[in-house]
């Protein structure tokens, strides 16, 4: 009779047990899912945020006309940033271009279309965002890119 309780016991606990246990995988994969990579960027200061405040780990940058393109992603085993300006890029970051040579910074040229692109979180879509610079090479406005 003892093993009879017993065995009803686990049974009535596994049941009871088994969906909380699904409900909290579940609201833990939906909470995981909510967010992307889209990215905002600020004309005056050249700084790439995400739009939802996560931390940034691997964005792409690439001009329209020399094929240009800097990858800037960060340093294994340091900090992640909220924020990354293109002017002055936080040093626990790597700045290298399409043939993986390494930059200390990034030269943007006069009048040319960037883009920038966020993959910091791989299963989500990637966040774009372009602009266009003046003719100092600077930041000048956000072009739509679709």
């Amino acid at each position: 009779m003892k093993k009879f309780l017993n065995i009803v016991y686990w049974i009535v606990m596994i049941g009871v047990s088994l969906p909380i246990l699904i409900f909290i995988v579940f609201m833990g994969v939906i909470s995981y899912c909510n967010y992307s990579n889209e990215i905002d960027f600020d004309i005056k200061s050249a700084t790439i945020t995400h739009k939802e405040g996560k931390y940034l780990y691997r964005l792409y940058l690439e001009d329209d006309s020399l094929g240009d393109s800097y990858h800037i992603k960060l340093k294994e085993g340091h900090e992640a940033a909220k924020k990354i300006s293109l002017t002055s890029v936080d040093t626990n970051y790597i700045i290298t271009d399409w043939r993986e040579e390494q930059f200390s910074k990034i030269t943007l040229h006069p009048n040319r279309m960037y883009r920038i692109e966020n993959h910091s979180h791989g299963s989500r879509g990637i966040g774009t965002v372009a602009f266009m610079t003046d003719s100092l090479g600077k930041p000048a406005c956000i072009m739509p890119y679709e």
